[in-house]
């Protein structure tokens, strides 16, 4: 059973060093840091926080097909050992925690299913048009295959009429919400994007409804650094109206990619309907985060304190987490959770004198 907890106490930590070193699913390398001033320049893990992390992973293997690691002869995969170091990123001190990742071959961006439990927290009710709600978005070859079994496993289908409804550039989606009442988008694009992955999801996308789309773009490309296109006007698209269930909706849309990143984040700010911001903490069941690496995280931390943004960590600061990373959890403008991790040199090792511990 220990080296079942030690492999599972790992798995962040592999995810982060396979990210931070730049390995791509398909063999290639990211591009070269450059000197500059602190910024995101690729990403990791999206992480929902659930109630138990193994019935979730359990819903993206048999409903989706995706790569999970095994259940032990327990039946439940254990909690990691503690981390207070990892607590203090997320000031949840005392907590108990598992993670592991649910996978698709050829994609980087995994889905890291995180149950924290022995700290106060609360169950989110999640609205699509809520600033903060974050929707996962596959992308697939063959959505007709993917809504069977979404109507087998009986889940919560949103869209209007139960079935997929034509974009008007000529793909299909379906919006569902999974066995953690979270919300899916499944997407089958007119025109497929460049992948090396071969089965059904060909892609990963996050979408994020935010508050304010002019802030939002702001913050993203002028603190964190990233590339934004794709912006829209306010518009009552009856396709994007029957795909939420919201028959009154009109929404403008935008989308972000970090510099060395595959993963598009998209945004979507509605109108015309009711919304309420959603207030969570990381441990809350609905909150979610995504991993980003950074360059110069001292810099950026600053600079997302400067922009008003709500740095988490304990002291406000990048803190020190094994083997050798340093982190600080953000929430952006729209309470939208970002974890921002860089390698140091000695900082954190893996093991701390047990004077400290």
């Amino acid at each position: 059973m220990s080296t079942l907890r030690d492999f599972a106490g790992c798995a962040a930590i592999v995810a982060m060093a396979w990210l931070l070193a730049g390995v791509a699913a398909n063999g290639q390398t990211a591009s070269p840091a450059v000197a500059t001033r602190g910024m995101v320049i690729d990403t990791g893990m999206y992480t929902p926080f659930v109630e138990n992390m193994d019935r979730s992973l359990a819903f993206y293997h048999d409903v989706f097909g995706m790569e999970v690691p095994p259940l032990p002869e327990s039946g439940s995969r254990p909690y990691n050992n503690p981390n207070p170091r990892l607590f203090a990123m997320f000031d949840i001190p005392g907590a108990k925690e598992r993670h592991q990742s649910a996978r698709v071959r050829g994609i980087r961006t995994g889905v890291e299913p995180m149950e924290i439990q022995d700290v106060d927290h609360k169950t989110v009710v999640l609205r699509i048009q809520d600033p903060g709600n974050a929707t996962l978005v596959l992308v697939v070859r063959d959505i007709d295959s993917i809504v069977a079994r979404i109507k087998e496993a009986k889940l919560a289908i949103v869209t209007a009429g139960g079935k997929p409804v034509a974009l008007a550039d000529g793909g299909r989606a379906i919006l569902v919400r999974d066995i953690d009442n979270r919300f899916i988008e499944i997407r089958q694009p007119a025109s497929m994007p460049q992948t090396s992955s071969t089965g059904n999801i060909a892609d990963i996308r996050v979408s994020v409804t935010v508050q304010d789309m002019d802030r939002t773009k702001q913050v993203y490309r002028d603190v964190l650094g990233f590339t934004v296109e794709g912006e829209t006007a306010f518009a009552a698209d009856a396709s994007a109206q029957a795909l939420t269930g919201l028959p009154h909706a009109e929404v403008r849309r935008s989308r972000v990619q970090a510099r060395d990143s595959a993963l598009w984040l998209e945004f979507v700010e509605f109108k015309g309907v009711d919304r309420t911001p959603l207030r969570m903490r990381i441990q809350d069941r609905g909150a979610t985060r995504l991993q980003l690496r950074t360059q110069g995280i001292d810099d950026l931390v600053r600079a997302v304190k400067a922009a008003g943004l709500t740095v988490v960590s304990q002291g406000e600061v990048a803190v020190p987490i094994p083997p050798d990373f340093r982190g600080a959890l953000v929430a952006d403008p729209s309470n939208f959770f970002v974890s921002l991790f860089e390698p140091c040199d000695g900082c954190a090792p893996r093991t701390l004198p047990s004077s400290t511990r």
